[in-house]
């Protein structure tokens, strides 16, 4: 008799093994997230949820909570970010299996480093991420979370893009920019009408 593991010795190995998701509570996260359900529920795995929560002593760092907020501990407010954040997933895609067993984990530090940290303690099969479409000299100095992730971890990564990353046509830039240009003239007009009304 030999210790070879037989094939469902394997599958159950491979189930026990979660899906990391990191995110921000960006639209790319929201995409990451969506992703990652769709792929657990098609392999039978169960999801894990990571948010890094700035460390100040390491990394200066804010959160921006809903401007009535009064001030309150990074903590308080990534949980509560958190939340809002699964609500709004699980309003947009109420049919997704994966969502109702998922874990949410919360940890101090910075993102790239615990993000691997944590998904080699979980042994995970994969991790996912949403891309950050950073360019120019910031990108290049500071690098994004899922360039550094893709580089320091051993597992599969997958970065994933919300349509709002990727870049715009120029075609689409001009449609964008006109946009906006008759969005601030119409505002302009409601001024004048208004300063126009107050004076008579």
């Amino acid at each position: 008799m030999t210790d070879t593991p037989t094939a469902d010795h394997q599958t159950e190995t491979t189930q026990a093994q979660p899906i990391l998701v990191a995110i921000d509570f960006s639209d790319d996260s929201r995409s990451a997230l969506l992703w990652a359900c769709e792929f657990a529920d098609r392999v039978d795995a169960r999801l894990i949820l990571l948010h890094v929560v700035h460390d100040l002593a390491a990394h200066p760092g804010f959160y921006h909570p809903d401007s009535t907020d009064e001030l309150q501990p990074m903590q308080d407010v990534a949980e509560s970010m958190m939340d809002d954040f699964l609500d709004d997933v699980k309003d947009r895609c109420p049919d997704l299996k994966a969502l109702d067993q998922l874990e949410t984990r919360l940890i101090p530090g910075l993102p790239p480093g615990r993000i691997v940290e944590v998904a080699d303690l979980l042994n995970a099969r994969l991790i996912v991420l949403g891309f950050h479409g950073m360019t120019g000299p910031d990108h290049k100095r500071l690098g994004s979370v899922a360039e550094r992730v893709v580089e320091l971890a051993p597992e599969p990564v997958v970065v994933v893009k919300s349509e709002r990353s990727r870049k715009l046509t120029k075609k689409e830039r001009k449609r964008k920019k006109e946009k906006k240009r008759k969005k601030e003239k119409k505002k302009l007009k409601l001024l004048k009408k208004q300063q126009i009304d107050a004076d008579g």
